[in-house]
């Protein structure tokens, strides 16, 4: 109860200050605020598709990756590349789009002729009004011209919107362990504040694509242009071959080798027995030829005969050809081979017309008839022809065979050479193709565990603002100030050693405090300041009373540990009040009823040892003896001992020192079974109202106060009849 009592005087004390400094700060805060800015919020989500997502490979899902990949997400958001590019998006579309005395959804009139003000004519000049992504390629080589201009300051400085430090304010994270990433800002204006999540968004999505599928890209890029290498050097082998082929005019090299040595045994069959067929042939023409003797001769030298037989041997020659390099269906179906073996048996019918016509000679020599000898011997002739014409078409044809054999033999080298040639550059090129084939797996794979960023809910145009918080903040500072004012003077409390009130007086002293005197320093209640002092020296005489002794005097001692701490203030009250009810009262004091320096005082054991009555003077009831300070001066011990009553007077509003301690502890000790009490004199009105209650002037608003202070929530004023 008596925390309770002490924290309700302690409020009661610094009222003016809580009332006139909370006012103050709150007056002040209410009128900067009316300045604030209004501020738009956007709120956008993006969904990453990371924890949801499945593979090609069946893998399972790792959360450190998951992980990861957010923190990359939201560290790409807000690292400077990005912002440094929505920063210049962003002042490209202000400056395309901004109207100077119009709010528009890109920017509000006001900020656009702020932007105006700072942009120099150079950087205006770049603006096309028409084409915002001019506009942007003109500022992007302007940043880049130099490292020091004007759009690299805006970014690096203070700037409002488009500087790091107002985009570093976006918020970005992620909802929870779901696949979403929230994005918020809050910004003066509406327009800005939406296209800023926007531009930021659409870079973010890029710039994640470029880093996280770079790689891969790179990956497929380059088996992309390996396998069109491989195919073109496939291609190149595979034509060679072909042209080599052709200029060789091979079609299939292993049948057409087969072929050639089975069309080789078979000639060669042919040629020998075509050999013995013409051996056979000239043998039998001789031994006629030696039968007909001159005969013989005769007819050989005919010039139709040696006609036909030309014509025979051509014909036969010409037939034999055809017969070995056309197959029977061709031989039959070939009109000029018919026309040939027609020609030949006219020329063999012509033949043996001729024989008939040479009868000059019936017989030979031998007798022999001449008729049938010349008709075996004209046979023996056209069979030698057709046997010389097949023996030379197949000596001929055995020629082209070696040839063809000279031909085919590096061919086949070559063309192994080359076909391997074609094995390798075709399986670099399945390789090349399973790699690239591998690449767009692994991309797939990529996309289907982290899919491509996606705009769950886009920014939207704010269409009313967050509202200032006005009221807030004038309420913060209302608290603040009241919560900062008593914790300043609480710490004064619990730290400050003045005397000021009772309680601490108490504390700092260890003497009990008997009463509190207002003094004169009150300006508000000055002429009030007469009759409260008569009050508080009323009461403070009162506490006396009990000390006084019926038949004797009453000696009551006055002490202060400094000089003019009110001793001759305060008893010049007390003298008055006494003598208001009937008690004579006899003030002595130092330096002019006694001498503090003499040695009958120093040395004293009772008052009378220093001081005396005057016969004339009548014996008063009450003594005020009034010592000089304690620092200035000794004090006779035994005569304090025997007074009935100590009163230590002290400034409520000095410091109690620790000497002060070290002064008043002996008197303490000695003063132990005698009457010490402390007396606060030039107390605060309060100190004083707390022992005598409220003092005039009594206003209603006061004594509501008062009564508060004094914990009396529920008492009344009413008198009781």
């Amino acid at each position: 109860m008596d925390i309770m009592r002490f924290i309700s005087q302690f409020l009661y004390r610094i009222r003016y200050w809580l009332l006139w400094g909370t006012l103050f700060v709150t007056g002040l805060v209410i009128y900067f605020t009316q300045f604030l800015p209004y501020s738009y919020t956007v709120k956008s989500s993006l969904y990453a598709g990371i924890t949801s997502s499945t593979s090609l490979d069946g893998s399972a899902i790792n959360f450190a990756v998951v992980t990861s990949t957010f923190d990359n997400l939201i560290n790409i958001a807000k690292s400077r590349g990005t912002l440094e590019k929505v920063s210049i998006r962003l002042l490209a579309n202000s400056l395309t789009y901004g109207e100077e005395w119009k709010d528009n959804q890109y920017i509000q009139a006001k900020h656009y002729r702020q932007l105006l003000q700072m942009t120099p004519k150079e950087v205006l000049t770049l603006v096309d009004r028409k084409d915002v992504e001019k506009t942007l390629a003109n500022l992007i080589t302007y940043r880049q011209e130099k490292s020091n201009n004007f759009i690299y300051a805006m970014f690096n400085r203070p700037v409002a919107f488009y500087s790091a430090a107002a985009l570093e304010s976006i918020n970005i994270k992620r909802a929870g362990n779901s696949d979403i990433l929230e994005i918020m800002y809050t910004s003066a204006d509406p327009g800005i504040t939406q296209k800023t999540v926007s531009i930021l968004i659409d870079e973010l999505i890029k710039t994640y694509e470029i880093l996280r599928f770079k790689s891969t890209n790179d990956v497929i890029a380059y088996f992309k242009e390996q396998v069109r290498l491989a195919k073109i050097a496939l291609n190149k082998e595979e034509d060679d071959l072909m042209n080599y082929n052709v200029q060789e005019r091979v079609i299939n090299y292993p049948e057409e080798t087969k072929a050639l040595a089975f069309t080789r045994y078979e000639v060669e069959d042919r040629l020998e027995e075509a050999e013995r067929v013409y051996q056979g042939a000239v043998a039998l023409r001789d031994m006629l030829d030696e039968k007909m003797d001159i005969r013989a001769q005769i007819i050989r030298s005919n010039t139709n005969l040696l006609q036909e037989l030309n014509k025979v041997s051509t014909l036969n020659q010409s037939i034999m050809e055809q017969e070995i390099f056309t197959s029977d269906k061709r031989q039959q179906a070939d009109g000029k081979l018919q026309k040939e073996r027609e020609a030949l048996k006219k020329a063999e019918d012509n033949i043996s017309h001729i024989s008939d016509n040479l009868n000059e000679f019936n017989f030979t020599k031998e007798g022999v008839g001449i008729e049938s000898m010349v008709s075996e011997w004209l046979a023996a002739c056209v069979n030698e022809a057709k046997a010389k014409a097949e023996l030379q078409v197949l000596l001929k044809r055995q020629e082209d065979i070696f040839s063809q054999y000279s031909h085919m033999s590096p061919i086949g080298t070559q063309v192994n050479r080359k076909q391997r040639a074609i094995d390798i550059a075709e399986d670099n090129y399945r390789t090349q193709l399973k790699g690239l084939a591998d690449a767009n797996l692994r991309l797939k794979n990529i996309e289907m565990s982290t899919s491509n960023l996606q705009t769950v809910a886009p920014p939207d145009y704010p269409l009313t603002d967050n509202g200032r918080k006005r009221l807030l903040y004038i309420l913060v500072a209302f608290v603040g100030t009241i919560v900062f004012i008593i914790t300043y003077f609480l710490l004064i409390e619990l730290l400050d050693r003045t005397l000021r009130d009772p309680y601490r007086s108490k504390r700092l002293t260890g003497l009990p405090v008997v009463a509190a005197f207002n003094g004169i320093s009150n300006l508000k209640y000055r002429g009030f300041l007469k009759a409260c002092n008569r009050i508080a020296a009323a009461y403070s005489c009162r506490q006396l009373n009990k000390y006084m002794n019926s038949g004797q005097p009453t000696v009551v001692s006055l002490l202060s540990i400094n000089p003019r701490e009110g001793k001759s203030f305060l008893a010049k009250y007390f003298i008055e009040h006494w003598q208001s009810e009937g008690l004579q009262v006899r003030l002595v004091r130092h330096d002019l009823d006694f001498e503090a320096e003499s040695k009958s005082y120093v040395q004293a054991e009772q008052l009378s040892d220093f001081w005396q009555l005057n016969e004339a003077e009548q014996i008063p009831d009450i003594i005020l003896v009034e010592y000089p300070a304690i620092k200035d001066a000794s004090l006779p011990l035994p005569v304090l001992q025997k007074a009935d009553a100590n009163l230590l007077i002290a400034n409520a509003c000095r410091l109690w020192r620790n000497s002060d301690d070290a002064t008043l502890d002996p008197i303490k000790e000695a003063l132990k079974s005698t009457p010490f009490l402390l007396y606060l004199n030039n107390a605060d009105r309060d100190v004083v109202e707390s022992f005598t209650g409220e003092l005039p002037p009594k206003m209603p608003i006061h004594s509501f106060f008062n009564r508060l202070a004094q914990l009396g929530l529920t008492s009344q004023k009413a008198a009781v009849k």
